[in-house]
């Protein structure tokens, strides 16, 4: 008999490719996973608000009343100055009259914003400029009013000194004023002994 070779078959298939399968795809599940940590990062922190602190008993000193009043009538009679030089420059124009009367009058010759009759194929143009400069006037002269008013009503304070404070904390015994102690309880007088003699001593808070 001759021997015979053990036949080896095997019926199973190679774990090899399977493997390498796993692998990529376990790698490319944590590729996605960091992409998209990445992607979405750390929520950017809110900024801190900033903390603004109003005092409502807190008002002006009444020095401020006269150059708020001044600021708002010099306000008041530079638009009203260019109103009334625009009437004069061009007195046949419509309205010219009204600009004369302060505070109303721009508002009253800009309802009149029209062609003169002496020239009624006038520029569109200008009379659109017109019409803006007579509402720059009504509102500075109205604006100075109201600056005017607010200089004359406006609620002040006396604001509070210090300087007496502070000279008085100069003088002697200020500490003892401070604690509501008198002269006689910082001061003391003792026997002090002097060559050829005695003597006294005064001992004290200054």
């Amino acid at each position: 008999m001759s021997p015979t070779a053990p036949a080896f078959a095997s019926s199973a298939p190679s774990a090899a490719p399977r493997s390498r399968v796993g692998s990529a795809g376990g790698w490319l599940g944590a590729l996605v996973v960091a992409t998209l940590l990445l992607g979405a990062g750390p929520a950017a922190a809110d900024e801190p608000e900033r903390e603004v602190r109003h005092d409502p008993t807190a008002y002006p000193a009444p020095s401020t009343r006269l150059p708020l009043f001044a600021i708002g009538a010099a306000t008041s009679l530079v638009w009203y100055g260019a109103a009334l030089g625009g009437a004069y420059l061009y007195p046949t124009a419509n309205g010219a009259d009204e600009l004369k009367i302060p505070i109303a009058g721009p508002w009253m010759s800009l309802a009149e914003t029209g062609c003169p009759s002496t020239t009624p194929d006038c520029s569109t143009f200008w009379m659109v400029v017109g019409g803006i400069l007579k509402g720059f006037s009504g509102i500075g002269q109205a604006g100075g009013v109201l600056l005017m008013v607010e200089g004359l009503l406006m609620p002040t304070v006396e604001p509070r000194s210090t300087t007496g404070r502070a000279r008085w904390n100069l003088t002697p015994n200020s500490h003892a004023a401070e604690r509501g102690t008198s002269l006689s309880t910082n001061v003391m007088v003792l026997p002090a002994p002097l060559p050829g003699g005695g003597g006294l001593s005064v001992v004290g808070l200054f």
